[in-house]
Protein backbone atom coordinates (compact mmCIF):
# COMPACT_ATOMS: atom_id res chain seq x y z
CA UNK A 1 0.00 0.00 0.00
CA UNK A 2 3.02 2.36 0.34
CA UNK A 3 3.55 4.79 2.88
CA UNK A 4 1.56 7.19 4.28
CA UNK A 5 4.04 9.81 5.22
CA UNK A 6 3.37 13.87 3.57
CA UNK A 7 6.27 14.95 1.96
CA UNK A 8 7.72 18.17 2.99
CA UNK A 9 10.09 18.52 0.51
CA UNK A 10 7.58 18.90 -2.38
CA UNK A 11 7.03 22.62 -3.36
CA UNK A 12 4.93 24.52 -1.25
CA UNK A 13 1.96 25.06 -2.90
CA UNK A 14 0.84 28.45 -1.66
CA UNK A 15 4.65 29.56 -2.11
CA UNK A 16 4.35 28.64 -5.87
CA UNK A 17 1.33 30.63 -6.44
CA UNK A 18 1.69 33.61 -3.95
CA UNK A 19 2.05 35.76 -6.65
CA UNK A 20 -1.26 34.64 -8.39
CA UNK A 21 -3.71 33.96 -5.15
CA UNK A 22 -3.79 32.08 -1.86
CA UNK A 23 -4.43 28.50 -1.49
CA UNK A 24 -6.46 26.66 1.17
CA UNK A 25 -7.62 23.68 2.07
CA UNK A 26 -9.99 22.22 5.08
CA UNK A 27 -9.88 21.14 8.13
CA UNK A 28 -11.84 19.40 10.79
CA UNK A 29 -11.67 18.91 14.67
CA UNK A 30 -9.93 15.03 14.24
CA UNK A 31 -6.95 16.67 12.47
CA UNK A 32 -5.65 17.93 15.50
CA UNK A 33 -4.93 14.10 16.47
CA UNK A 34 -2.13 14.15 13.34
CA UNK A 35 0.75 16.58 13.90
CA UNK A 36 2.37 15.39 10.94
CA UNK A 37 -0.98 16.25 8.86
CA UNK A 38 -0.94 20.28 10.36
CA UNK A 39 3.03 20.54 9.28
CA UNK A 40 1.70 19.22 6.13
CA UNK A 41 -1.09 21.79 6.43
CA UNK A 42 1.40 24.35 6.98
CA UNK A 43 3.60 23.68 4.46
CA UNK A 44 1.00 23.48 1.33
CA UNK A 45 -1.74 26.43 2.48
CA UNK A 46 -2.19 29.56 3.63
CA UNK A 47 -5.92 29.30 3.82
CA UNK A 48 -8.09 27.49 6.21
CA UNK A 49 -12.11 26.72 5.84
CA UNK A 50 -13.59 24.48 8.56
CA UNK A 51 -14.95 21.70 6.73
CA UNK A 52 -17.83 21.10 9.02
CA UNK A 53 -17.84 22.44 12.49
CA UNK A 54 -18.56 26.71 11.30
CA UNK A 55 -21.44 25.58 9.85
CA UNK A 56 -24.56 27.06 11.51
CA UNK A 57 -26.03 23.75 13.00
CA UNK A 58 -22.77 22.84 14.73
CA UNK A 59 -22.75 26.44 16.03
CA UNK A 60 -26.52 26.99 17.60
CA UNK A 61 -28.46 23.69 16.99
CA UNK A 62 -31.25 25.93 19.68
CA UNK A 63 -32.45 28.87 20.42
CA UNK A 64 -30.30 30.68 22.85
CA UNK A 65 -27.29 27.70 22.50
CA UNK A 66 -24.11 28.27 21.26
CA UNK A 67 -21.46 26.09 20.83
CA UNK A 68 -17.85 27.39 19.58
CA UNK A 69 -15.55 24.93 21.16
CA UNK A 70 -15.03 23.58 17.93
CA UNK A 71 -15.02 26.80 15.97
CA UNK A 72 -12.31 28.58 18.67
CA UNK A 73 -9.71 25.67 18.03
CA UNK A 74 -9.38 26.40 14.19
CA UNK A 75 -10.17 30.16 14.80
CA UNK A 76 -7.04 30.21 17.26
CA UNK A 77 -4.86 27.41 15.38
CA UNK A 78 -5.13 30.18 12.21
CA UNK A 79 -4.42 33.06 14.33
CA UNK A 80 -1.60 31.16 15.99
CA UNK A 81 -0.04 30.24 12.54
CA UNK A 82 -0.65 33.24 10.84
CA UNK A 83 -2.97 31.06 8.03
CA UNK A 84 -5.74 32.95 7.10
CA UNK A 85 -9.14 31.87 8.44
CA UNK A 86 -12.20 31.89 6.22
CA UNK A 87 -15.63 31.43 7.98
CA UNK A 88 -17.74 29.12 6.13
CA UNK A 89 -20.52 29.46 6.78
CA UNK A 90 -24.07 31.56 8.25
CA UNK A 91 -26.81 31.02 6.07
CA UNK A 92 -27.94 28.12 4.29
CA UNK A 93 -30.83 25.77 3.91
CA UNK A 94 -28.86 22.93 4.66
CA UNK A 95 -27.18 21.63 7.88
CA UNK A 96 -28.97 24.84 10.10
CA UNK A 97 -31.05 24.57 12.98
CA UNK A 98 -35.07 24.86 12.96
CA UNK A 99 -35.29 27.85 15.67
CA UNK A 100 -33.96 30.48 13.13
CA UNK A 101 -36.38 30.30 10.74
CA UNK A 102 -39.51 27.16 11.63
CA UNK A 103 -41.91 26.54 14.37
CA UNK A 104 -42.00 23.34 15.98
CA UNK A 105 -44.85 21.35 13.45
CA UNK A 106 -42.35 23.11 10.90
CA UNK A 107 -44.54 25.94 9.34
CA UNK A 108 -42.42 29.12 8.87
CA UNK A 109 -41.80 31.74 11.78
CA UNK A 110 -43.19 35.30 10.78
CA UNK A 111 -40.78 38.10 8.84
CA UNK A 112 -40.22 39.88 12.22
CA UNK A 113 -39.33 36.80 14.20
CA UNK A 114 -37.25 34.92 11.36
CA UNK A 115 -35.48 38.37 11.01
CA UNK A 116 -34.89 39.01 14.95
CA UNK A 117 -33.66 35.39 15.11
CA UNK A 118 -31.07 35.94 11.98
CA UNK A 119 -29.96 39.16 13.62
CA UNK A 120 -29.44 37.25 17.16
CA UNK A 121 -27.60 34.40 15.24
CA UNK A 122 -25.34 36.34 13.60
CA UNK A 123 -24.91 38.71 16.60
CA UNK A 124 -23.94 36.10 18.57
CA UNK A 125 -21.74 34.46 16.15
CA UNK A 126 -19.93 36.87 14.01
CA UNK A 127 -19.18 39.31 16.94
CA UNK A 128 -17.45 36.46 18.84
CA UNK A 129 -14.90 36.38 15.88
CA UNK A 130 -14.77 39.87 15.00
CA UNK A 131 -11.60 40.48 13.29
CA UNK A 132 -10.18 37.55 13.67
CA UNK A 133 -12.12 36.23 10.11
CA UNK A 134 -10.46 37.39 6.83
CA UNK A 135 -13.72 36.24 4.80
CA UNK A 136 -17.34 35.56 5.61
CA UNK A 137 -19.14 32.73 2.95
CA UNK A 138 -22.17 34.92 4.10
CA UNK A 139 -25.32 32.84 2.35
CA UNK A 140 -24.48 29.65 0.83
CA UNK A 141 -26.25 27.95 -1.90
CA UNK A 142 -29.44 30.65 -2.52
CA UNK A 143 -30.00 29.89 -5.91
CA UNK A 144 -32.15 26.70 -7.58
CA UNK A 145 -30.14 24.22 -9.27
CA UNK A 146 -31.50 24.79 -12.78
CA UNK A 147 -34.28 26.63 -14.66
CA UNK A 148 -32.95 26.54 -17.91
CA UNK A 149 -31.02 29.64 -19.86
CA UNK A 150 -34.39 29.47 -21.75
CA UNK A 151 -36.02 30.29 -18.90
CA UNK A 152 -34.69 33.14 -17.45
CA UNK A 153 -36.34 36.23 -17.06
CA UNK A 154 -33.79 38.62 -15.50
CA UNK A 155 -35.15 38.45 -11.57
CA UNK A 156 -33.05 36.91 -9.79
CA UNK A 157 -35.30 37.04 -6.69
CA UNK A 158 -37.30 34.67 -8.76
CA UNK A 159 -34.75 31.84 -8.75
CA UNK A 160 -34.37 32.12 -4.94
CA UNK A 161 -34.84 28.77 -3.12
CA UNK A 162 -38.64 28.02 -1.43
CA UNK A 163 -40.55 25.52 -1.41
CA UNK A 164 -39.52 22.04 -3.39
CA UNK A 165 -40.23 18.21 -3.08
CA UNK A 166 -36.30 18.15 -1.86
CA UNK A 167 -37.05 18.58 1.74
CA UNK A 168 -33.49 18.94 2.14
CA UNK A 169 -33.87 21.82 -0.26
CA UNK A 170 -36.74 24.29 1.11
CA UNK A 171 -35.84 27.51 1.50
CA UNK A 172 -37.08 27.98 4.76
CA UNK A 173 -35.21 31.52 5.12
CA UNK A 174 -37.18 32.97 2.01
CA UNK A 175 -40.83 31.38 3.35
CA UNK A 176 -40.24 32.79 6.91
CA UNK A 177 -39.55 36.78 5.52
CA UNK A 178 -42.41 36.00 3.09
CA UNK A 179 -44.80 35.70 6.40
CA UNK A 180 -46.00 38.84 6.97
CA UNK A 181 -44.34 40.37 3.67
CA UNK A 182 -46.11 43.63 2.67
CA UNK A 183 -46.03 43.38 -1.49
CA UNK A 184 -47.09 47.23 -1.10
CA UNK A 185 -43.94 47.91 -0.05
CA UNK A 186 -41.89 46.01 -2.04
CA UNK A 187 -41.51 43.50 0.47
CA UNK A 188 -40.96 39.82 -0.44
CA UNK A 189 -39.08 36.67 0.80
CA UNK A 190 -36.09 36.88 -0.72
CA UNK A 191 -35.23 40.27 1.43
CA UNK A 192 -33.14 38.12 3.67
CA UNK A 193 -30.53 38.24 1.48
CA UNK A 194 -29.76 41.71 2.21
CA UNK A 195 -30.08 41.70 5.85
CA UNK A 196 -27.75 38.40 6.27
CA UNK A 197 -24.97 40.61 4.84
CA UNK A 198 -25.66 43.79 6.40
CA UNK A 199 -26.28 42.19 10.30
CA UNK A 200 -22.56 40.31 9.06
CA UNK A 201 -21.37 43.72 8.13
CA UNK A 202 -22.56 45.23 11.16
CA UNK A 203 -21.15 43.03 13.95
CA UNK A 204 -17.79 42.20 11.75
CA UNK A 205 -17.23 45.37 9.80
CA UNK A 206 -13.48 44.44 8.65
CA UNK A 207 -14.04 41.01 6.98
CA UNK A 208 -14.74 40.81 3.38
CA UNK A 209 -18.45 39.15 2.61
CA UNK A 210 -18.84 36.27 0.12
CA UNK A 211 -22.08 34.80 -1.34
CA UNK A 212 -20.66 31.40 -1.99
CA UNK A 213 -22.87 28.48 -4.52
CA UNK A 214 -22.11 25.83 -6.83
CA UNK A 215 -22.67 25.20 -10.69
CA UNK A 216 -22.23 28.56 -10.89
CA UNK A 217 -20.98 28.32 -14.52
CA UNK A 218 -24.15 26.68 -15.03
CA UNK A 219 -27.70 27.24 -16.71
CA UNK A 220 -29.21 30.53 -15.10
CA UNK A 221 -26.41 30.78 -12.08
CA UNK A 222 -23.86 32.80 -14.24
CA UNK A 223 -26.55 35.40 -14.63
CA UNK A 224 -28.88 35.48 -11.29
CA UNK A 225 -25.31 35.71 -9.18
CA UNK A 226 -23.86 38.60 -10.87
CA UNK A 227 -27.60 40.34 -11.10
CA UNK A 228 -28.26 39.61 -7.08
CA UNK A 229 -24.92 41.09 -6.43
CA UNK A 230 -25.31 44.42 -8.29
CA UNK A 231 -28.68 44.96 -7.19
CA UNK A 232 -28.18 44.30 -3.59
CA UNK A 233 -24.65 46.84 -3.60
CA UNK A 234 -26.58 49.22 -5.30
CA UNK A 235 -29.43 49.02 -2.52
CA UNK A 236 -26.59 49.36 -0.01
CA UNK A 237 -25.12 52.55 -1.60
CA UNK A 238 -28.49 54.53 -0.81
CA UNK A 239 -28.22 52.95 3.09
CA UNK A 240 -28.06 55.50 5.44
CA UNK A 241 -25.13 53.22 6.82
CA UNK A 242 -23.35 52.82 3.79
CA UNK A 243 -19.40 52.70 4.16
CA UNK A 244 -18.22 53.56 0.88
CA UNK A 245 -17.97 49.70 0.19
CA UNK A 246 -19.44 46.92 -1.49
CA UNK A 247 -21.70 45.44 1.07
CA UNK A 248 -21.15 41.85 -0.88
CA UNK A 249 -17.40 42.03 -1.64
CA UNK A 250 -17.20 38.47 -2.93
CA UNK A 251 -18.62 35.67 -5.14
CA UNK A 252 -17.42 32.36 -4.15
CA UNK A 253 -17.23 29.64 -7.16
CA UNK A 254 -17.75 26.50 -5.30
CA UNK A 255 -15.65 24.52 -7.56
CA UNK A 256 -16.99 20.87 -7.92
CA UNK A 257 -15.96 19.77 -10.56
CA UNK A 258 -16.47 16.64 -13.17
CA UNK A 259 -14.46 15.02 -16.12
CA UNK A 260 -17.84 14.93 -17.91
CA UNK A 261 -19.48 18.02 -16.93
CA UNK A 262 -17.08 20.46 -16.74
CA UNK A 263 -16.61 22.65 -19.47
CA UNK A 264 -13.80 25.23 -19.31
CA UNK A 265 -15.45 27.92 -21.49
CA UNK A 266 -18.12 27.74 -19.74
CA UNK A 267 -15.96 28.54 -16.04
CA UNK A 268 -14.50 31.55 -18.42
CA UNK A 269 -17.98 32.98 -19.06
CA UNK A 270 -19.01 32.75 -15.38
CA UNK A 271 -15.67 34.11 -14.48
CA UNK A 272 -15.99 37.03 -17.19
CA UNK A 273 -19.55 37.77 -15.99
CA UNK A 274 -18.86 38.17 -12.16
CA UNK A 275 -15.30 40.06 -12.64
CA UNK A 276 -17.83 42.74 -13.92
CA UNK A 277 -19.59 43.18 -10.81
CA UNK A 278 -16.47 45.02 -8.81
CA UNK A 279 -16.55 42.06 -6.57
CA UNK A 280 -13.36 39.82 -5.87
CA UNK A 281 -14.07 35.87 -6.68
CA UNK A 282 -12.97 32.41 -4.67
CA UNK A 283 -12.46 29.27 -5.58
CA UNK A 284 -14.10 28.05 -2.13
CA UNK A 285 -14.82 24.26 -2.81
CA UNK A 286 -12.39 23.03 -5.45
CA UNK A 287 -12.02 18.90 -6.73
CA UNK A 288 -12.03 17.74 -9.71
CA UNK A 289 -13.89 13.90 -9.80
CA UNK A 290 -13.03 11.25 -12.32
CA UNK A 291 -15.68 9.06 -12.73
CA UNK A 292 -18.85 8.07 -10.83
CA UNK A 293 -20.26 7.84 -7.54
CA UNK A 294 -22.43 4.72 -8.91
CA UNK A 295 -19.15 3.08 -9.44
CA UNK A 296 -16.65 1.70 -7.05
CA UNK A 297 -13.99 3.73 -5.28
CA UNK A 298 -10.59 2.69 -7.16
CA UNK A 299 -7.17 3.55 -7.89
CA UNK A 300 -6.74 6.27 -11.49
CA UNK A 301 -5.31 4.04 -14.18
CA UNK A 302 -2.17 5.57 -16.05
CA UNK A 303 -4.48 7.12 -18.65
CA UNK A 304 -7.16 8.38 -15.90
CA UNK A 305 -3.98 10.13 -14.57
CA UNK A 306 -3.14 11.74 -17.57
CA UNK A 307 -6.75 12.80 -17.98
CA UNK A 308 -7.08 14.17 -14.45
CA UNK A 309 -3.84 15.98 -14.59
CA UNK A 310 -4.67 18.28 -17.72
CA UNK A 311 -8.02 18.51 -16.12
CA UNK A 312 -6.32 20.16 -13.38
CA UNK A 313 -4.11 22.43 -15.43
CA UNK A 314 -6.92 23.82 -18.00
CA UNK A 315 -8.25 25.34 -14.81
CA UNK A 316 -5.34 26.40 -13.09
CA UNK A 317 -4.48 28.46 -16.68
CA UNK A 318 -7.84 29.97 -16.58
CA UNK A 319 -7.78 30.86 -13.19
CA UNK A 320 -4.10 32.31 -13.15
CA UNK A 321 -5.33 34.09 -16.60
CA UNK A 322 -8.12 35.56 -13.98
CA UNK A 323 -5.54 36.08 -10.66
CA UNK A 324 -6.30 39.67 -11.20
CA UNK A 325 -10.00 39.12 -9.90
CA UNK A 326 -9.55 35.84 -7.84
CA UNK A 327 -8.29 36.05 -4.19
CA UNK A 328 -8.55 32.67 -2.89
CA UNK A 329 -8.19 29.06 -4.34
CA UNK A 330 -9.48 26.40 -1.90
CA UNK A 331 -10.14 22.74 -2.18
CA UNK A 332 -11.89 21.05 -0.42
CA UNK A 333 -10.44 17.53 0.78
CA UNK A 334 -6.10 16.63 1.79
CA UNK A 335 -6.20 13.72 0.05
CA UNK A 336 -7.96 11.52 -1.94
CA UNK A 337 -9.22 9.12 1.15
CA UNK A 338 -9.91 12.22 3.25
CA UNK A 339 -12.56 13.21 0.85
CA UNK A 340 -16.36 12.95 0.82
CA UNK A 341 -15.71 12.79 -3.25
CA UNK A 342 -13.29 9.35 -2.27
CA UNK A 343 -14.58 7.35 -5.28
CA UNK A 344 -13.69 9.80 -7.94
CA UNK A 345 -10.06 10.44 -6.75
CA UNK A 346 -10.47 14.40 -6.44
CA UNK A 347 -7.68 16.02 -4.82
CA UNK A 348 -3.77 16.15 -5.31
CA UNK A 349 -2.62 13.86 -2.81
CA UNK A 350 -3.75 9.78 -3.31
CA UNK A 351 -4.79 8.22 -0.39
CA UNK A 352 -1.39 7.35 0.77
CA UNK A 353 -0.75 11.29 0.82
CA UNK A 354 1.40 10.77 -2.18
CA UNK A 355 1.80 13.48 -5.03
CA UNK A 356 -0.16 12.88 -8.00
CA UNK A 357 0.53 13.42 -12.00
CA UNK A 358 -1.52 16.31 -11.06
CA UNK A 359 -0.10 17.87 -8.57
CA UNK A 360 3.22 17.84 -10.44
CA UNK A 361 1.45 18.92 -13.65
CA UNK A 362 -0.30 21.83 -11.74
CA UNK A 363 2.82 23.25 -9.67
CA UNK A 364 4.78 23.02 -13.08
CA UNK A 365 2.19 25.95 -14.74
CA UNK A 366 4.28 28.24 -12.24
CA UNK A 367 7.92 29.90 -13.61
CA UNK A 368 10.19 28.87 -11.20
Amino acid sequence: MGTKTWDLTLPSLCKVFEKHFMFGNILSPHDWKDPEMLEMYKHHYNAVTAENSMKPLYISPEKGVFKFDEADKIVAWAEANNVTMIGHTLVWHAQSAAWLNRNEDGSPLTRAEARANLEEFIKCYVGRYSGKIYSWDVINEAFIDSSGDKDFTGNWREYIRRETDNKNAVGHWYLAYANGADSAKGECGSDYVFDSFYFTRKYDPKAILYYNDYNEEFDHKNKVIPQMVNEINKQWSEHPEYDGRLLIEGIGMQGHHNHIHTKVEKIRAALESFSKTGAKIAVTEMEFTYGSSAEPAKPLSPEQSKAHAENFTALFKLYMEYSDYIERITMWGKNDLQSWREWGSPTFFDANCQAKETFHAVVALVDK
